[in-house]
């Protein structure tokens, strides 16, 4: 069994990809809440829903679990 390298932390500017939604975009905010981690991920591009109007946000605020360099 392959062992998992642990993934660097992401800075602002970096390119990521969320795990729920698989939308790419930068992250353009890293805080620490409660001594945890929490990435503020803009996504790149609206979603292409045809029953979307407009997109509630454009982006997410996600834990490192959530989240893998694109």
């Amino acid at each position: 069994m392959a062992s998992r390298k642990r993934q660097q932390e992401l800075r602002v500017g970096d390119r990521a990809r969320s795990k729920l939604n698989r939308r790419e975009g930068t992250v353009d905010a890293v805080d620490q809440i409660d001594g945890h981690l929490r990435y503020g991920l803009h996504y790149d591009a609206a979603p292409q829903d045809r029953y979307l109007a407009q997109a509630g946000r454009d982006g997410a605020q996600l834990p490192p679990e959530l989240i893998e360099r694109a």
